[in-house]
């Protein structure tokens, strides 16, 4: 992605953050903004962008007004039913929303890197749900990678309502967790305590502070990927069956 690579020059350590649908990402994520980290949640900005006056108007212009709610905002169920499928007018219509709010996004993520630098934050954590399909791995100065049994992931997925199926259905949808793991500087097991998970996350925190960001990318090889992960995994310190579900 153009731009990524000069986001290296900055005195902010870049932490990218992936795992499996319920693995406990959101758990570590929230742990590292308590201890300091800004955490920048690429949903939560895609939606922000979408609900963006000149995004609403465009949407309106394409789809006609059956894409809002009555309070004017979109309706992402709406819109949800117009860009999922393998109809060619779906694709076209995926295309045209991806193109108004993929480059906010994009904006809107570059910007709080740099703002996150310039408030001095001890890292941003970059939480974006396709990181390496996106790029977005190239700014990064290392990557975490949050992984659990399925058996834990099916308990902790049935707590936000999703059976089986929706699981499967959003895991096929991303990187097979073993691309993730080899991509990845740290591999991190969720199948204990939240209070284990806490006591590894903080660790690897500290560790993660001695990391020059203008130098790392020495750490991630001559592509800037990791040349290998290492597991935070011992058999007698396992980690975490997160009381927040991920």
């Amino acid at each position: 992605m153009p731009g990524l690579r000069g986001l290296a020059v900055r005195q902010v350590i870049v932490l990218g953050i992936v795992g499996t649908p319920a693995g406990g990402k959101s758990t570590v994520a929230s742990l590292l903004q308590q201890w300091g980290a800004e955490w920048i949640n690429a949903d939560l900005i895609a939606r922000e962008c979408l609900g963006r006056p000149e995004v609403v108007q465009q949407l309106r212009e394409r789809f006609g007004p059956q894409v809002l709610s009555e309070d004017q905002t979109v309706n992402r169920k709406a819109i949800a039913n117009l860009v999922f499928g393998d109809q060619p007018e779906q694709h076209a219509a995926r295309r045209f929303l991806e193109s108004l709010v993929h480059p906010r996004t994009r904006l809107e993520i570059m910007r709080r890197i740099e703002s996150a630098a310039d408030c001095r934050k001890r890292a941003a954590l970059l939480d974006v749900p396709l990181l390496f399909e996106s790029g977005w791995d190239l700014a990064c100065d290392a990557i975490w990678c949050v992984d659990a049994t399925r058996e834990n992931r099916l308990t902790r997925a049935r707590d936000r309502g999703w059976d089986s199926l929706e699981l499967d259905r959003r895991e096929s949808n991303q990187l097979a967790i073993e691309t993730k793991s080899r991509l990845s500087n740290l591999v991190m097991r969720n199948d204990s305590t939240l209070k284990a998970l806490a006591e590894i996350v903080e660790r690897e925190w500290d560790l993660l502070g001695r990391i020059n960001p203008i130098e790392s990318k020495e750490l991630r090889g001559t592509s800037g990927r990791p040349t290998g992960a290492h597991s935070s995994d011992p058999a007698s310190d396992r980690h975490c069956k997160s009381d927040y579900p991920d």
